[in-house]
């Protein structure tokens, strides 16, 4: 067998990291869930920084899901960092907010998102919705 997905959630409601965990272990997908508390501690992640530096405990993910209203950094604020940043300029990330506002959608949209979702409030929705996005850690297929 391969070796599991790793998906990075920025989300500072603790229940709604536990939420997406029960809905991965339902979905039934290979995937690890990395969880952060926050828009800088996803950048500090991401960048390898201090406790993350370990990347055989911290391994970088193939997937990112981002709360937009977070402490210390927001979700827009992680993405537009991403976008700026050669290797993680193409990591697929979905903003997953409870904001369904079309002007937070645009500006998403805008600073390069993959996708926009407003969070599902039943794990079965939930893992189904996970179902159809893992499909962005698959690698692509090779060019003849």
């Amino acid at each position: 067998m391969s070796d599991p997905f790793v998906v990075l959630y920025a989300e500072d409601e603790e229940t709604d990291v536990l939420l997406m965990r029960l809905a991965l272990k339902r979905s039934g997908l290979p995937c690890v869930l990395m969880a952060v508390s926050d828009g800088a501690e996803a950048i500090d992640y991401l960048s390898g920084n201090g406790d993350f530096a370990d990347r055989a405990r911290h391994p970088l993910p193939c997937l990112v899901l981002l709360d937009l209203k977070m402490p210390r950094k927001t979700g827009f604020e992680v993405l537009s960092w991403m976008r700026q940043q050669e290797q993680f300029a193409r990591l697929p990330v979905i903003i997953y907010t409870s904001s369904g506002g079309e002007d937070d959608r645009e500006r998403a949209r805008a600073l390069g998102a993959t996708e926009y979702t407003v969070k599902k409030a039943d794990v079965g929705d939930m893992a189904e919705w996970l179902r159809g996005v893992i499909h962005y850690c698959e690698p692509e297929p090779a060019q003849a």
